[in-house]
């Protein structure tokens, strides 16, 4: 028995191979349309997204006459002055000639020159490199390489080397001074030098010269403090101690009295000396010798509970004087 299959016309089959080649063609060429999106389809959308917002808001820019202004709700940060400045929103930032003053609780202030400066967008913190000079508002400088300021910690620092100079005075330049290493607490008006300190001035006619492990001043008054194995030189007089306080005039900002302590060893000429405590008075010209004082000149010795020199050491004045041989000259 034979089965007849019909006969197709040609426009029957040529149709037939029409829809074949479209239902191929989807298949073949694109694929994904017959898919439904998958997550990770829509997490990489996400992250081009945010690339693409990402690299427009971190278009470099170029500005000049900058002037920035950081403040708290409740006190004044600092103050940002520049020529010129190119960064983006989100990251640093780089100044040339640039001035920034830094302000403490009590509305003093620090103020920071140099060629280049950088700051970070989002911490606040900053780094100043080339003629960096550090100012503080009662007249202290000090010149390092290069300076950092932690915005957090409100310090700034360099592990530069450091020249300083003293306010000046009525007799003339203050105290100058080299060391390794600066510190600088905003808040609380100190400015440390780390290693090394080296100081010099002429008192009185006299030459002095101090060196020093650090040493500390202070943004409020004139006042400094030398610390570690300080060896110090006042005309004749040489004077080994742990420790040396400055304390200074505030009307006429002139050194008043040196207070050196913590075990004191002084020699002048022939005499030799040691004490808990040496006071020496640049205005009345007189050395104090307090805690255990005890005095030599040769085999002589002068003990007592206070040993003043008087007049430059001409003079000796004793209280509760115990004495082995002839009183000092």
């Amino acid at each position: 028995m034979r089965i007849r299959i019909p006969k197709l016309s040609k426009y029957s089959l040529l149709f037939f191979f029409v829809i074949v080649f479209i239902f191929l063609e989807v298949l073949i060429i694109s694929p994904t349309v017959l898919e439904k999106p998958t997550d990770e389809h829509l997490e990489y959308e996400k992250i081009q997204a945010m690339a693409q917002s990402k690299k427009k808001d971190s278009v470099e820019q170029k500005m000049s006459g900058i002037h920035l202004v950081e403040n708290s709700e409740t006190e004044k940060g600092w103050e940002l002055f520049a020529n010129e400045a190119s960064g983006t929103s989100d990251s640093q930032w780089v100044l040339k000639k640039v001035k920034v003053q830094f302000f403490s609780k009590d509305n003093s202030s620090f103020t920071v020159t140099g060629d280049v400066g950088e700051i970070d967008g989002a911490s606040r913190d900053m780094i100043v490199r080339g003629n960096v000079i550090t100012t503080s508002s009662n007249g202290y400088s000090f010149k390092t390489d290069s300076l950092r300021y932690d915005s957090k910690l409100k310090q700034m620092s360099s592990s530069d080397s450091v020249e300083m100079k003293g306010p000046p005075d009525q007799k003339g330049t203050g105290i100058k001074l080299t060391g390794l290493g600066l510190l600088v607490l905003v808040d609380q008006n100190k400015m440390n030098i780390l290693n090394n300190v080296e100081a010099h001035k002429v008192i009185d006619k006299k030459n002095f010269d101090l060196k020093s492990s650090t040493a500390e001043f202070s943004n409020r008054n004139h006042e400094a403090l030398f610390s570690g194995n300080v060896k110090m030189n006042l005309g004749p007089s040489y004077v080994e101690a742990p420790k040396a306080f400055f304390k200074y005039s505030q009307q006429t900002k002139l050194l008043q009295t040196i207070v050196l302590n913590k075990g004191v060893k002084l020699a002048e000429n022939d005499k030799r000396a040691t004490c808990d405590e040496l006071e020496i008075d640049l205005v009345e010209d007189k050395m104090t010798l307090r805690g255990q004082p005890r005095v030599q000149q040769g085999s002589d010795e002068i003990r007592g509970q206070e040993i003043v020199f008087l007049d430059g050491g001409k003079k000796v004045k004793i209280n509760q004087v115990n004495i082995k041989g002839k009183p000092p000259k």
